[in-house]
């Protein structure tokens, strides 16, 4: 029987951090590799992989040191000023990934299932859902999301398969071509698409503290199984297209699914039954953001079903609903990718160290 104590267990935080990763980066990912390092875009991704896995370990280390969740450790060590503005800061950015999301999740379902149709009205039912799923917590999401990852997954290798009949090997003969400088650039943007690792800090609230150590290897085992799959991604949308027709792709992987035809089937319009795999995903990457900037936003002791706890998510909701708004215009996606480079990453590299040590500084003044 599920028990309902706001209490994960480190399998589900397993299945969490996949559908947080798989999402946007297997949308986003191949097109940009594919132009920046062509088929040594593998090789980017494998190396985005390992600087992930250094940032987790380096994110455990942070975590043994607070010996409890970021957000508990901000409201009880540090200064108000400093627990303020970090607070202001994550919730910034947790707004901007979720509108992300919320403006990928509906450009995909606008092009590729329901032309024609208002982005803005999928824009609000799809930040509607999201609400009414964060409202739930994060127990009921991880009971969701687990019952749902041996589905979409097995379904998901098997397209894989039935995709890797069609390749054509001669697109897989140009390895070793691309500048070294290239496919270090590569990692780059694979490391940004695996950034929601940031957010196991933020997991001991929800988990045994006999739990923590395992959660470190749950959450190391989705980090390369998400690299796994966008590996495997991208030699497959590669030997199908070639890097050069790959790099002119808006969404290379819903494009792949759409066109595979499965001798037999009875499913008419296979795309959209594949295409609902990027639907969970991306709706767990919005949801996820929504969910712990509610958390940041709320005030200690407030439940969800409070009054606060309402007021919070329709401030979310509104800036989420904008923020995807303004994405539709080029400029702003410009201006989200100089953010993540020049902002949001030193910040999210720097941010937990530098609260760890001002907390213990603070901590070691008091006891004196």
């Amino acid at each position: 029987m599920f028990s309902d104590n706001d209490k994960i267990s480190t399998r589900q935080i397993f299945r969490l951090f996949v559908f947080d990763f798989i999402g946007q980066s297997t949308l986003v990912l191949p097109a940009k590799l594919a132009a920046v390092s062509g088929n040594d875009g593998l090789f980017s991704i494998l190396i985005g992989g390992g600087l992930a896995s250094l940032y987790l370990l380096y994110l455990m280390r942070v975590l043994r040191g607070m010996d409890m969740d970021l957000l508990s450790f901000m409201r009880q060590s540090l200064p108000v000023w400093v627990e303020k503005t970090v607070t202001f800061f994550l919730i910034f950015h947790f707004i901007w990934m979720a509108g992300y999301g919320a403006y990928m999740f509906s450009d995909v379902m606008q092009r590729s299932l329901i032309r024609g149709e208002s982005y803005t009205l999928i824009l609000a039912l799809v930040l509607a859902v999201a609400g009414y799923a964060v409202s739930g917590g994060i127990e009921s999401r991880a009971r969701i999301y687990e019952v749902l990852f041996v589905v979409l997954f097995v379904l998901l290798f098997v397209m894989f398969l039935v995709a890797a009949r069609d390749m054509d090997m001669d697109y897989l003969r140009g390895f070793f071509r691309a500048k070294p400088a290239a496919v270090a650039g590569g990692s780059l943007p694979v490391f940004f698409c695996l950034s929601p690792i940031f957010l196991f800090l933020f997991f001991p609230a929800y988990v045994k503290k006999d739990n923590w150590k395992k959660m470190g290897y749950a959450a190391a085992g989705a980090l390369w199984f998400a690299v796994f799959v966008i590996a495997v991604l991208y030699v497959i949308l590669v030997g199908t297209f070639g890097s050069t027709a790959l790099s002119t792709m808006r969404y290379p992987a819903v494009t792949l699914m759409s066109s595979i035809h499965l001798k037999g089937s009875f499913l008419k319009r296979l795309d959209a039954f594949m295409i609902g795999i990027w639907f969970f995903t991306l709706f767990a990457f919005v949801s996820v953001f929504l969910f712990y900037g509610k958390e940041l936003l709320q005030k200690p002791g407030k439940c969800d079903g409070k009054p606060a706890g309402k007021k919070a998510g329709l401030i979310l909701w509104g800036l989420t609903f904008v923020v995807a708004e303004l994405f539709r215009y080029g400029e702003w996606k410009g201006f989200f990718i100089n953010y993540l480079c020049c902002v949001a990453g030193p910040l999210l590299l720097v941010l937990p160290a530098a609260l760890l040590v001002i907390g213990k500084c603070r901590k070691n003044r008091r006891a004196v």
